[in-house]
């Protein structure tokens, strides 16, 4: 008998896991929220709507560079890019057309300046899911990203 209490507070001592018998059991999900990502707009706007849709819990998060908005699109994110247009046309519409083709979780909207029906026309051609140009007030386009966001 004193041998197997011996053996026993052996296998305890030698136990991986001693210490965290009496501790709660915590589990981490790697569970993506929608979330909204900008390119090429401007900061104040970017706030506004981050104000508008943090109410609804959907995330915003600011772009300026091409990479840095395909990279967030890499790492997972699910919902809606919020492309700006008319600063750098090749720029922006490279981007909305590698989004469209390779993240079709995501759905591109892009805005532009001033009523331009061939730039608009572009834009869907090239796979946005909705277009405004010229852009409308932000509790539209807010009414808008949250419709287009996945379930």
């Amino acid at each position: 008998m004193a041998d197997s209490a011996g053996l026993l507070n052996r296998c305890r001592e030698s136990n991986p896991y001693r210490g965290f018998e009496s501790r709660p059991l915590r589990l981490q999900f790697n569970m993506r929220h929608a979330e909204l990502i900008t390119y090429g707009l401007e900061d104040d706007a970017a706030e506004r709507l981050r104000t508008l849709l943090s109410q609804r819990g959907v995330g915003v998060r600011t772009t300026r560079q091409p990479g840095a908005c395909l990279n967030l699109l890499r790492q997972g994110a699910t919902g809606v890019l919020l492309l700006r247009v008319g600063r750098d046309l090749e720029v922006e519409f490279d981007l909305l057309a590698r989004t469209a083709q390779q993240f079709p979780h995501v759905a591109p909207v892009v805005c532009g300046d001033a009523d331009h029906p061939r730039l608009a026309g572009l834009a869907w051609d090239l796979g946005a899911s909705a277009v405004f140009m010229p852009p409308p007030d932000l509790q539209r386009l807010g009414e808008t990203i949250v419709r287009l966001l996945p379930e």
